[in-house]
């Protein structure tokens, strides 16, 4: 299997003041069409990869996490047939494949104990993310 990091989501008390100041000190751009109230995804027109706000208040997925905290998420080919192989091998995998929306995602832990999303994301969403600018 072969993966990339495509995500940091970032656990914040406040989403908010961490979107202004991403924005505003750092130069992140918010993405609207992946943003709500509780999950902001800002991007860098310079590029590297994308940064998510997650309103720690809520749960992640099924996976509830203190604020402070982040998750990475790593970008597969499949995440249904990824779950399905680590089944029989020795990763923790903390939830069922799920759709997020955009795409399917299943949580692990790494040995030791950081949360990491297992995910794609849908051909029209990568179409949309292709289209401004985003990969």
């Amino acid at each position: 299997m072969v993966s990339r990091l495509g995500l940091v989501m970032l656990l914040v008390d406040d989403v908010p003041a961490c979107k202004a100041f991403y924005t505003e000190f750092l130069g992140f751009e918010v993405v609207k069409e992946f943003s709500s109230d509780e999950f902001v995804l800002l991007y860098s027109k310079a590029g590297g990869t994308n940064i998510a706000l997650q309103d720690a208040s809520k749960e992640t997925y099924g996976v509830s996490l203190a604020r402070g905290g982040l998750t990475l998420g790593f970008t597969v080919e499949d995440a249904d047939a990824t779950y399905r192989d680590w089944q029989s091998k020795p990763v923790e995998i903390l939830g069922e494949v799920i759709d997020i929306g955009a795409g399917r995602m299943f949580p692990i832990k790494d040995p030791a104990g950081n949360y990491l999303q297992i995910y794609h994301l849908y051909p029209q969403v990568r179409d949309m993310q292709k289209q401004i600018g985003l990969i």
